[in-house]
Formats: structure tokens, C-alpha cells, sequence
């Protein structure tokens, strides 16, 4: 059954709006992830529709996000060198490490504990990243789950990876990212009236973290569906 959407009867006070240029902190990148996505028959996801995602945003909880390339590189040394080598940078994994306290309840982590004794295709899903502000796309997996441990009096400790899965993709168009009436679950769409520029080959996404009356509900199925 649909939950009932409602209109925010509060909202984010003037002047504590994200910092978007000079020295931004790490909270202004976001990371979502699909926590109900569509597997074809072959195991893959699709990337090329995101209005059906149930996307939960990675954040409660989570105090370090940390990217890395791990990157695959040669090193070759040339009659023209001189002696000296050089290196080719030949591919690359690019991967989030995601760390922080256990918060039951909270839709990202709740998803990610539920895989930690699955493995295969039940691991995959697909991610959208926003570093500073841009957007990216792309299929992952989830490994190397820690869904608690630590001390008897502490917090418990939560981490995992988020892996993606071959050439990430942009956007088409200007995403947007819409609360939804489910606390930190977002509903995607992709403005294609709004295109891209080589100047500019990916448009700022916007995020809406307040509700609204035209804010989509969530299904019982986690889609996106408009009042």
C-alpha cells in the first residue's frame, strides 16, 4: 500500500545552504544507491532508466566516504628512454569506501545488511554518485560488508564497498533527485530538455531534501509514483 504523502510543514533555514565552489566539505558529495533493482534474466542492471530506482541515500550514520581508482598500470622502459620507465595507466575500478556506526532503520543500511551472507548477482545493483555536485552513474556491487562489531560500550561499527561494475555513464539531460514521503529514499528523473555542452558535458544535479506536496509517493514496490 502506497504511504500517504504530506506536505513538509518545515523547511532548511536561509543561509545554511550547501557551499558549491571554493573549499567544499566532503558532505556535499552524495552517494545513492538502488535498494530495489531490476535484474535481467543475465544479471545486469539497467542504467538507461533511473525513474525506477528506489534510491537510498547513503549518509545516516556514515562518517567517511573515501573514492579510489585502482587503477591497473604498466611500467615499461623504451630504447628511447634513456633508461628510464614509464608507465600506461591501463584500467581502472573505481571503488567508495563507506564507513560509519550501525543505524537500524536507516533504508541504505538496512539494504546493505540484508547482503552481507548473499554473494553472486544478489550483491549487484547500481549507484549514483555526486561529487561535487555531478553526477554519475553506474552498476555496482556491494562487498566487504561489516554490519557490526566493536567494543561492548561503543557504537557499532558499519562498513562496506561500493564497487562499480564496468565505464560509468552521465546523464542525458539535468537529474533531479526528489525526496520522497520514506525518510532518505529518493525518486529519480532526468530533464533531457536540458542538454549537456562540450563546455559543460554533465549538468549539476538537483536534490531535493525537503518534501512537497508534488514530492512523488513510494509504492509498495518502491517506484516513484506521482500524486
Amino acid at each position: 500500500m502506497a504511504e500517504e504523502n504530506k506536505a513538509a510543514q518545515t523547511k532548511f533555514l536561509p543561509g545554511t545552504d550547501t557551499e558549491k565552489g571554493g573549499f567544499p566539505e566532503n558532505f556535499v558529495n552524495k552517494v545513492f544507491i538502488d535498494i530495489d533493482p531490476k535484474m535481467s534474466d543475465a544479471g545486469d542492471v539497467d542504467l538507461n532508466d533511473v525513474t525506477t530506482g528506489k534510491w537510498a541515500w547513503v549518509a545516516s550514520g556514515i562518517n567517511n566516504n573515501t573514492p579510489s581508482a585502482n587503477e591497473t598500470s604498466t611500467n615499461d622502459a623504451y630504447y628511447d628512454g634513456g633508461g628510464f620507465t614509464e608507465t600506461d595507466v591501463t584500467g581502472k575500478q573505481v571503488q567508495l569506501a563507506i564507513s560509519g556506526f550501525r543505524k537500524v532503520g536507516d533504508p541504505a543500511q538496512d539494504y546493505v545488511d540484508g547482503l552481507f551472507l548473499k554473494f553472486g548477482t544478489a550483491l549487484k545493483t547500481r549507484v549514483i554518485w555526486v561529487k561535487n555536485n555531478l553526477p554519475v552513474i553506474s552498476e555496482c556491487t556491494i562487498s566487504n560488508i561489516v554490519p557490526t562489531g566493536g567494543a561492548a560500550n561503543a557504537k557499532q561499527t558499519f562498513s562496506f564497498n561500493i564497487d562499480f561494475n564496468g565505464r560509468p555513464k552521465i546523464f542525458a539531460g539535468q537529474l533531479t533527485l526528489n525526496q520522497t514521503a520514506q525518510a532518505k529514499v529518493y525518486a529519480a528523473t532526468v530533464d533531457t530538455s536540458k542538454t549537456p555542452t562540450d563546455d559543460q558535458p554533465i549538468l549539476p544535479a538537483i536534490i531535493n531534501e525537503e518534501t512537497s506536496s508534488t514530492t512523488p509517493k513510494v509504492d509498495d514496490k518502491g517506484t516513484g509514483i506521482h500524486a
